[in-house]
């Protein structure tokens, strides 16, 4: 017997994966937002200068982007249930209540003990092993960031409706910049950060002492959009959509690794499982977990930015 199935499931997550993120790429390389600046620089008997930016949509997510991470959910999530139905085969023979054989994942040690007590005498010792080590409750106040707790929770949450994808602002990427030939003095500085509801958001809003003489000013946008997702609501927390992808991703390929040797099965032949990859070669300038913004003069920058703070949940 092999675990053909569940690297199969994992293989069309992957390819789902590299089409959503194909669309993304293509999305963002599209114009398909922009940041219009506000002001009151021409009103010089105003003591303070205030200016805002402003998140313009000019084209919204695709519904389909919903329908495809559906899919990559159900997909990665059935390849666990498809690794713990062979083990339990193998081991056992065929259950006498097959419905109730699932992979457990659970956030907190008190509830594994029941999952422990159904299920770990119906495989080997090895594999049991892993699925324990692999918990996210090992992650403690972090576990909700924990790979397998992102993909339990997504995936039941799309079996009842669907997961949206929103717009997200990151601020964490520099300093606000202001161009001025004298120093300028911030009376007051709030950004957003967190879901865009609606078109026209301020993200930005400023105000400083005007200047003497009216000297030029401009500000250099250092946030950034990207599509994301909510991963947890206790605490509410989101990822961008690639970072989240790709822990879910790599987190079930750990666990058919580890599965799989402990099983004493063959690894697969990769080339065998048709992974996507022909998608990874569109906009391949965007791919992976890119940021864009434009600078005073429209420039467009696109650069990789800041790992998601999941590693800590993750098991070693």
């Amino acid at each position: 017997m092999e675990m053909r199935s569940a690297w199969l499931k994992w293989a069309r997550a992957v390819e789902h994966q590299r089409v959503l993120a194909r669309r993304t790429r293509e999305f963002l390389a599209d114009g398909s937002y922009e940041y219009v600046r506000w002001d009151n620089v021409a009103d010089s008997t105003d003591p303070l200068v205030k200016m805002q930016r402003r998140l313009k949509t000019k084209k919204e997510f695709s519904e389909s982007w919903s329908v495809l991470l559906g899919d990559i959910l159900t997909n990665l999530r059935a390849a666990l249930d498809h690794s713990m139905w062979t083990a339990v085969v193998m081991h056992s023979g065929r259950p006498a209540k097959p419905n109730q054989v699932q992979f457990p994942i659970t956030t907190k040690a008190s509830s594994f003990s029941e999952a422990r007590r159904k299920f770990s005498a119906l495989v080997v010792p090895d594999f049991w092993a892993v699925i324990e080590a692999l918990q996210p409750f090992h992650g403690g106040n972090r576990a909700h960031t924990s790979p397998l707790e992102v993909l339990r929770w997504l995936s039941n949450l799309d079996k009842h409706r669907a997961v949206h994808i929103v717009g997200r602002i990151y601020f964490d990427l520099a300093p606000v910049v202001i161009r001025s030939e004298t120093p300028i003095k911030i009376v007051e500085e709030r950004r957003h950060e967190g879901p865009i509801d609606g078109d026209n958001k301020a993200v930005l809003v400023l105000k400083f002492e005007r200047p003497r003489g009216n000297a030029p000013i401009d500000v250099v946008p250092t946030f950034a959009f990207s599509p994301s997702i909510q991963i947890s609501d206790d605490p509410v927390e989101y990822r961008t959509l690639a970072s989240a992808m790709e822990v879910m991703t790599d987190g079930v390929l750990k666990v058919l690794t580890y599965c799989t040797s402990s099983l004493g099965l063959p690894m697969p032949d990769i080339d065998s499982l048709e992974l996507g990859e022909e998608n990874d070669l569109v906009a391949a300038d965007l791919a992976g977990d890119v940021y864009t913004f434009r600078d005073f003069d429209g420039t467009v920058h696109r650069f990789t930015g800041p790992a998601a703070p999941d590693e800590e949940a993750r098991p070693s």
